[in-house]
């Protein structure tokens, strides 16, 4: 049994600081406090818990299992505490001042974005967004508090996950449909793009550094297919700006050329093998449903979205 009396609950950021990081010195850079202080603090922890919590092996400090035990119950305590604090009774979007971070798909970008910013940018000058590009940790993410909202799609092989996790709500937005795109004038393809030809030409494609997948990999992910990729670019949104005048075919978002400023220069088929049915989603933490600030976020994210093309 837990007794709160004797417990210093200044002590849980500590504590958390310490499971995440595993290291005295790190937890400290973290919080910003001395590597003394920190250790002051892992020793009264270990006293009150009876047990070392973190144990050395080798040159590494590893957490025992009374400390495993720990990592999610205290983190998702120290979370709901914050968004306790952080949700005003009255929400009124023309006054609250308020930060979130944003994760999103590349596909979202050239589109969704600049509708969504310039509408908080109107109605609630005072909500201040960090966008981030998506990566394949997006799911712990969210689920440890380190983002507020993702606008990605909903195919969980990306993420290395089986199934949705219970703790996460998800809105389908907008379908995904993907495309093969050429350079308007290919020395070889016309106004077909065959299978046969597909597999035979170079392939681009645009590989997000937030992946320790290989493209290959990435690929064979989101469309389960095997495709040798000759050119690896950093994001999708590259893929339009570097076909033109190559011999490369590039598989993409229709999106992504549709608002390229090479458009023009391009032409695009529909891809020779079973494209997936993807949805573009928004996900977020069930912690947030009451706080009126993200909701009204979340439901403008929404309404944004399927209010375009």
């Amino acid at each position: 049994m837990v007794h709160l009396r004797r417990f210093d609950l200044n002590l849980l950021i500590s504590l958390d600081a310490l499971l995440h990081e595993k290291n005295i010195s790190r937890a400290a850079d973290r919080l910003h406090v001395s590597q003394p202080a920190m250790s002051a603090a892992l020793h009264k922890l270990r006293e009150y818990f009876d047990d070392p919590l973190l144990v050395r092996v080798g040159r590494n400090l590893e957490l025992t299992p009374r400390g495993l035990s720990l990592v999610e119950p205290v983190r998702e305590a120290l979370l709901r505490i914050e968004t306790t604090l952080a949700t005003q009774p009255e929400f009124d979007p023309a006054t609250t001042q308020r930060e979130f971070t944003i994760v999103v798909s590349e596909e979202a970008v050239p589109d969704l974005l600049p509708v969504l910013l310039k509408r908080l940018a109107a109605q609630a000058p005072g909500i201040c967004c960090r966008i981030q590009l998506i990566s394949e940790t997006i799911l712990t993410r969210l689920e440890y508090g380190e983002a507020d909202l993702s606008v990605c799609l909903d195919s969980l092989r990306m993420y290395s996950a089986r199934a949705w996790p219970d703790s996460l709500r998800l809105v389908r937005l907008r379908p995904v449909r993907w495309i093969c795109v050429v350079d308007a004038e290919h020395p070889t393809v016309g106004d077909t793009l065959s299978a046969e030809q597909f597999y035979s030409l170079p392939h681009a494609f645009g590989a997000p550094s937030g992946y320790s997948a290989g493209t290959q990999e990435l690929v064979r992910r989101l469309f389960d297919i095997e495709l040798p990729v000759q050119l690896a670019v950093p994001s999708l949104l590259h893929l339009p700006l570097i076909l033109t005048g190559t011999a490369y075919v590039a598989t993409m978002p229709e999106r992504v050329l549709r608002l390229s400023p090479n458009v023009g220069r391009l032409k695009s088929f529909p891809t020779p093998f079973p494209a997936p049915n993807q949805q573009e989603i928004l996900l977020w933490h069930k912690r947030h449903e009451l706080d009126p600030a993200h909701a009204w976020l979340r439901n403008l994210i929404i309404e944004v979205a399927r209010s375009l093309p």
